[in-house]
């Protein structure tokens, strides 16, 4: 394989010469904001950004998207949890209560809905409340 530098325009190209095809070696940056197109030709690993800039850029970015579907997973199960407390079946996802599968999701639901009642009894020093609240804390962890 040889490489032979054309032009076109104002911009330089590195081609690929493999037999009598010709592999054109530009490259867009993986950065979705930028996917600026930039020359990819040289030795060793293959680039996948524009610059060094655009690499730490993109990691940031990155960063900051896992925590927001972080902080907006705990806000949907906490709101799931408030919405089992309402007492009523989840309807978006049926079960069948003869596969085991179907059986963990029932007991799944359950114990988000003795969470719900939980978190409206949070300081309450009644006998049943107590008891809820350790069957909860023994059963959450088989469940889950």
């Amino acid at each position: 394989m040889q490489r032979v530098p054309q032009t076109r325009g104002d911009k330089a190209e590195s081609v690929a010469v493999v037999g009598d095809e010709i592999e054109s070696l530009v490259d867009y940056c993986a950065r979705p904001q930028c996917r600026t197109e930039f020359r990819a030709g040289g030795r060793g690993r293959r680039k996948a950004y524009c610059s060094e800039i655009c690499r730490r850029t993109a990691e940031r970015e990155h960063r900051a998207a896992a925590a927001r579907l972080a902080h907006f997973e705990n806000l949907v199960e906490r709101l799931r949890i408030d919405l089992s407390a309402f007492g009523r079946p989840d309807t978006a996802d049926p079960a069948s209560d003869q596969d085991p599968e179907g059986q963990r999701h029932i007991a799944q639901q359950a114990l988000a809905r003795a969470g719900g009642v939980l978190a409206f009894l949070q300081d309450s020093s009644e006998p049943l409340a107590q008891e809820l609240k350790a069957l909860h804390e023994a059963v959450a962890p088989l469940v889950e």
